[in-house]
């Protein structure tokens, strides 16, 4: 199996590079390859030579995206999560946050019932960063809505943003949990089951739609 190069050799992502078409292009074939690639084998075991050659570019392209495979995998999972989150909760008023949330968590459960051959073998497994990566991604997501005052935790006697760092940790955990439980459900899974349930463990300050 070929090395992966050190994680040095990453080039770091910068606001020239995002805007660079080349760089985009390239970002985007490793994506689609690297997705397709992911859901008829663990993401440990595809090569960068066989990312390489599924996306149709240079072997060393792939580490300025990601230092290997299962790098690049979670950052291709974790752009569709953002654009939903930049899409529907960022923009958001605190006219339109109630709806927007239903709708960004409706939009994300698609995307797991989507990507469900990836997420089910690597979450059962604890491999390729998924769990993690999901974490941070609903833990920044919560937290951006309290910094906004969209949700409204209780109070206690500790320092609010630390506390607020704690709601968004357990919030994304149990997101996680409940995403991870719902794809051991045999196939055809409920996706609407997953929302039901997902709903019936927020907290009681969680807002309704």
């Amino acid at each position: 199996m070929p090395t992966t190069p050190p994680q040095t050799a990453r080039a770091p992502r910068t606001a020239a590079t995002a805007n660079d078409p080349r760089w985009v292009r390239s970002r985007e074939r490793l994506h689609a390859a690297v997705l397709e690639l992911a859901r008829t084998a663990p993401a440990a075991s595809i090569t960068g030579t066989a990312l390489a050659s599924a996306a149709s570019v240079h072997r060393s392209t792939i580490y300025e995206h990601g230092t290997d495979p299962a790098d690049v995998l979670r950052s291709a999972l974790r752009a569709e999560l953002d654009e939903i989150r930049e899409r529907l909760i960022d923009p958001a008023t605190p006219d339109t946050i109630v709806e927007a949330i239903a709708r960004s968590a409706d939009e994300v459960f698609a995307h797991i019932e989507r990507h469900s051959p990836v997420y089910v073998r690597e979450l059962a497994a604890g491999t390729s960063g998924l769990g993690p990566m999901l974490a941070e991604h609903f833990a920044r997501s919560v937290a951006l809505l309290i910094e906004h005052g969209a949700l409204t935790p209780p109070r206690i006697d500790d320092d609010p943003a630390r506390f607020a760092e704690t709601v968004a940790a357990a919030s994304a955990a149990t997101t996680v949990a409940v995403i991870t439980d719902w794809l051991r459900d045999p196939e055809p899974r409920d996706r609407e089951l997953l929302q039901r349930r997902w709903g019936a463990v927020q907290p009681p300050w969680w807002p309704k739609a």
